[in-house]
């Protein structure tokens, strides 16, 4: 099942300012790698995701960390959570939020 991307306005400008690195141009091709993954399985193995339990979203809602890079220092990381849905005409989009994309805290 493919699932919409929505981007909160911190993780907009996160991705924005990969877009506009030329130095980050193989990270950048990393990031979309894994959103690519991401949209199509949350659950693929190369993205290990997992539960963050440190923090939840703003309405209560269970977030997840997905791997852009593994064994780097600094690795990058997406922050995101499911929802919320959009329903248009009875049909039902599923919908993944990316509330960062961001060096592993």
């Amino acid at each position: 099942m493919v699932r919409k991307l929505k981007f909160t306005p911190t993780a907009d400008a996160q991705l924005t300012a990969l877009e506009g690195s030329p130095s980050q141009a193989a990270l950048l091709g990393q990031v979309r790698k894994a959103l690519g993954f991401l949209e199509i399985d949350p659950a693929h193995p190369g993205l290990h995701t997992h539960e963050f339990t440190s923090l939840t979203g703003a309405h209560g809602e269970k977030l997840f960390e997905a791997y852009v890079q593994n064994n780097t220092p600094g690795a990058y990381r997406i922050f995101w959570h499911y929802g919320p849905d959009e329903i248009k005409s009875r049909k039902r989009t599923p919908v993944i939020t990316i509330i960062a994309i961001t060096r592993h805290p």
